[in-house]
């Protein structure tokens, strides 16, 4: 079944909200002269609902003495859980922020006609805030809270409990006369909570591990999939569209985390072989050589070497190469390639492996060059983070992101070389020496 339904937990998929969330429990518990409790501590009690935050939070506050079973405790955790709501709602975005890549990926997932839903134990007005504040509101299609009523006037089930997926698939299909399954559907979450409702509805599951919660509780779970953060599922949406046995090789790399071209950026490169005559290609980050074999099966003539720094890609490119019925026409390298002494000269030189060292690589191999070949460079507008860096706040992202914005400075400023700029897939560009026809 393809997948046209995507699926997001709020906080720590979406939102990186823990800060906010933590000032507002303290702001609580001071109210009503309790000790605050420590940020990582109230992010790790995150994912199970707003009254489950603050009691655990009472308890860490009171050193587990807090007694919600009394009459009074019963009464002080319904007061302190109010006052915590009405704080947060009037601060939710003080240092809020939407994860690496979120709103690109959002922004694709509509442009390819496909479902967003969102599924939270928050309750649903702050989280509506919250998504409109930073501006991504209008690309949920339905939005399931802590708080949402189902058929029976009655609030939906937290999750682990699969209700809030059920409800919020059955309310789409009504509203877009639609007649969606849960086969049709991936649940992207970071916690156990999540995966264990997602599995329970029947859907496929992403784990999170870059979220709020302690990546190290994911693994029991055995979600389907696994990623730092949800964005990076923005190369296998059209794997997902269709039945991933169809290509074993993107269904390894989805299934494993590991990067490969996006479809986009892949027809271009491979519309360029076919124009141009390449037959002879040299490829910076096999990955799992989901690359290298599509180029090498586009005519028996077409030679293609590729190396790979990660010991662990390199051996599964390898089985690959060898199961594609084009090895022969593929040299695989394991190693640092610029360290490695690589032989030979090219038409085309593919640049996809770490965004730091573009221009290294660049400088290194442009004398392999044959007069009419060309870099081809992919991943320059990391999921839109090029063109607009609020998109993160993420420190190393940052770093990352701008170092491909020098690497683009050097194309442009470059006095051998003269590149063209494509935005398809995740950004790609061409460059030649200057005084040939760039097509």
């Amino acid at each position: 079944m393809s997948v046209e339904v995507y699926i997001f937990d709020l906080d720590g998929v979406i939102i990186n909200s823990g800060e906010d969330i933590a000032d507002g429990v303290n702001a609580a518990l001071k109210q009503f002269g309790y000790w605050s409790v420590g940020k990582e501590r109230i992010i790790s009690f995150i994912g199970d609902g707003e009254k489950n935050l603050i009691l655990r939070s009472l308890k860490a506050s009171t050193k587990k003495k807090f007694d919600e079973t009394t009459e009074y405790g019963s009464k002080q955790l319904n007061s302190v859980r109010q006052f915590y709501h009405e704080y947060y709602a009037k601060n939710p975005v003080v240092h809020t922020y939407l994860y690496a890549g979120i709103k690109e990926l959002l922004k694709v997932l509509k442009a390819k006609n496909k479902k967003n839903i969102l599924v939270t134990n928050k309750p649903s007005d702050i989280a509506g805030l919250i998504l409109k504040k930073l501006e991504v509101f209008d690309y949920f299609d339905i939005i399931t809270g802590g708080d949402t009523l189902n058929s029976q006037g009655k609030t939906v089930a937290l999750k682990p409990d699969p209700e809030g997926l059920i409800l919020s698939l059955d309310r789409l299909n009504q509203k877009c006369n639609s007649q969606y399954k849960n086969e049709n559907c991936i649940f992207f979450g970071d916690s156990p909570t999540d995966i264990q409702a997602g599995k329970a509805f029947g859907c496929l599951t992403a784990a999170i591990r870059g979220g709020l919660s302690d990546k190290n509780l994911l693994p029991p779970e055995k979600a389907d999939f696994s990623f730092s953060v949800a964005s990076e599922i923005e190369k296998f949406i059209d794997t997902l569209s269709k039945d991933v046995e169809k290509s074993e090789l993107k269904s390894q790399a989805l299934k494993n985390e590991i990067p490969i071209i996006q479809d986009e950026g892949s027809d271009f490169i491979c519309s360029y072989i076919k124009e141009h005559n390449v037959k002879s290609i040299f490829e910076i980050g096999t990955a799992i050589a989901y690359s290298s074999i599509r180029f090498a099966k586009l005519s028996p003539d077409i030679k293609v070497t590729t190396i790979e720094i990660d010991r662990e890609r390199f051996e599964a490119a390898q089985k690959n190469i060898e199961e594609s019925g084009v090895k022969d026409q593929i040299t695989s390298i394991f190693g640092n390639a610029l360290e490695e002494k690589i032989n030979g000269n090219f038409d085309l030189i593919f640049i996809d492996a770490a965004k730091a060292q573009y221009i290294n690589f660049f400088e290194k191999f442009k004398n392999q060059l044959n007069p009419d070949g060309v870099f081809i460079s992919d991943n320059l507008s990391f999921h839109g983070m090029v063109e607009d860096l609020s998109l993160t706040r993420n420190y190393s992202t940052i770093k990352l992101v701008k170092k491909i914005r020098k690497y683009i400075d050097f194309l442009k400023n470059n006095e051998e070389f003269e590149t063209q700029f494509y935005s398809v897939g995740d950004g790609i560009s061409v460059s030649r020496r200057k005084n040939k026809t760039l097509a």
